[in-house]
């Protein structure tokens, strides 16, 4: 007979459940609502994470179990005795563990001396007792090994509130939240956008299971001594999770103290950062959406451009207004990168420097880099728009979305139809209306973006240029892919597609299927609730 633990007017009293384990035998069910308001299981115990859960729930509101003859719903968390086989040597920690969390309410009820005194008995009879002593006291002092435990089941701390790119980076953060909190975890928002910084402040002095900023700015944040950062005051491990190449980021990954980590979509910026920055980098991409609207919508259109047409003279003439001598090699590293689209911004501006004979430190590089970082934007919209005219002068009908396309130099093609801009959850939608749509990366050459992940999703083929991230996880059985370097016979192959349905279908389906095992939100949650378990144990 399973049970299930449910909120009560009077249930069992926290102190009896933490007396007595026993009360917690065999299968229990407990509401997932229940379960994320105390931050879910602490897969960072070893043995008796059930136990040590119920406790946490006993003590914040009355509950009680009740018999139930059939298996609850989806909103119910299964609870097995000692999950996945966990060795019972690793009880006796977990033991130790309550003992100091709880060591307040147990000397208040003048049970602490009989608690401790039980656990060291058993550890006699085990033949650990200096080995228990010595645990029992870092977690009666709350020393590091007991954050080490205790962050497990404290909230996430997720920051928003930066509208830059459409809104898109608070989508992300709601999305990712959203599916941390879907797995059983306890996520709080700070909203930078409706609070001041100095509201930050409050957390202080506490400790969270992971602090997780979209291309925030908030890590760089400095105390009044100009000396220290918040965030070293702010306990837990710290991932700034960002979609441009790091170098735009400079002014906030330059910052010295611990526990601070990278999350990025592309693998050459995994390198970079870990290169520059000296800072541990994973590649963690981001995912895609799946439209709420239920159904299937009419393919009405043929091939589909979500995003902004950017002004490639514009930033030509930015780098002209440099001084002369950045000039000279700003040129060069723009003609480097058309000539040789498929190589990354730094392998490019490396290739210019060791031409012109050029040797300079990694720090000095980087600086660099960093003063002609928006040649990295104007090659972008160079061939972005090179693209996109090749597609336009073969005659096929391309449906732009955004408000940048009325007075782009491209409008002069008949079979250009600009639409207004759109948001995110609009680009859903038009992705479900297309049979193929575009994507052109921000230079990105081993990335893979939200827009890829969302138009496969939405089950239109993806036509992109090509990453080094896709190689091995998809192909064209999957996607319609390109090099910058062979943009020739793009249009072509567009019209195959086109005029074969039959196989347009299948590309769509294959990759909507590779993306939906691969690519959602809730796959993202569960390889981030296992990445920290992992820097926990190691």
């Amino acid at each position: 007979m399973s049970r299930i633990l449910k909120q009560a007017s009077e249930g069992i009293p926290f102190l009896e459940l933490l007396l007595n384990e026993n009360l917690c035998e065999g299968t229990i069910w407990i509401e997932k609502k229940l379960a994320v308001r105390v931050g879910g299981v602490n897969m960072r115990l070893g043995a008796k994470r059930k136990y040590e859960l119920l406790i946490r729930v006993a003590r914040e509101i009355p509950v009680e179990l009740v018999d139930v003859g059939e298996v609850p719903g989806k909103c119910c968390i299964k609870l097995e005795d000692d999950e996945e086989a966990l060795s019972e040597d690793c009880g006796w920690k977990t033991d130790c563990y309550v003992a100091g969390k709880y060591s307040g309410e147990l000397q208040k009820n003048g049970v602490f001396d009989a608690v401790v005194q039980a656990i060291l008995t058993e550890a006699a009879a085990a033949g650990r007792q200096e080995e228990t002593l010595g645990f029992l006291e870092q977690m009666l002092r709350r020393e590091e090994v007991y954050w080490g435990i205790a962050e497990g089941s404290r909230p996430i701390l997720m920051y928003k509130g930066d509208d830059v790119c459409h809104n898109v980076l608070n989508v992300f953060a709601e999305q990712f939240g959203a599916a941390l909190a879907h797995i059983g975890k306890k996520v709080i928002y700070f909203d930078c956008g409706k609070e001041e910084i100095g509201a930050l402040t409050r957390y202080m002095q506490q400790h969270f299971q992971a602090i997780i900023g979209v291309q925030s700015y908030l890590f760089s944040v400095k105390m009044k001594d100009e000396v220290h950062y918040l965030h070293e005051y702010i306990y837990g491990p710290k991932y700034n999770f960002i979609f441009d190449h790091p170098v735009w980021m400079r002014q906030h990954l330059l910052h010295r103290y611990p526990d601070f980590y990278v999350l990025t979509h592309d693998e050459n910026y995994v390198e970079f950062t870990k290169r520059y920055f000296c800072r541990e980098a994973i590649l963690f991409p981001p995912a895609g959406m799946i439209s709420e609207e239920s159904g299937e919508c009419q393919r009405i259109y043929d091939i589909t451009f979500v995003g902004t047409w950017g002004n490639y003279w514009n930033e030509v003439l930015l780098i002209h207004q440099m001084e002369r001598k950045k000039r000279f090699i700003a040129n060069r590293f723009l003609l480097k990168m058309r000539r040789c689209p498929d190589i990354t911004a730094e392998q490019a501006l490396a290739e210019v420097l060791e031409e012109r004979g050029v040797q300079i430190c990694d720090a000095d590089f980087l600086d660099l880099l960093y003063e002609l970082r928006r040649v990295i934007y104007c090659v972008m919209h160079y061939y972005r728009d090179r693209v996109l005219r090749s597609i336009l002068e073969s005659g096929l009908r391309l449906d732009a979305f955004g408000d940048s396309w009325e007075s782009c130099p491209l409008k002069r093609f008949p079979n250009l139809v600009c639409h207004p801009n759109v948001t995110v959850e609009e680009s859903l939608k038009i992705w479900k209306q297309s049979k193929l749509s575009l994507n052109v990366m921000s230079w990105h050459k081993g990335g893979f973006t939200e827009r890829m992940a969302n138009i496969m999703l939405a089950g239109a083929v993806l036509v992109t240029d090509a990453t080094t991230y896709l190689d091995g996880r998809y192909g064209e059985e999957d996607l319609l892919p390109f090099r910058l370097s062979e943009r020739d016979g793009l249009s072509e192959r567009i019209k195959r597609l086109l005029e074969d349905d039959a196989l347009r279908q299948k590309l769509a389906e294959n990759g909507r299927q590779k993306t939906l095992r691969e690519h959602t939100w809730e796959k993202r949650a569960e390889e981030f609730a296992e990445l920290l378990l992992r820097r926990s144990r190691a």
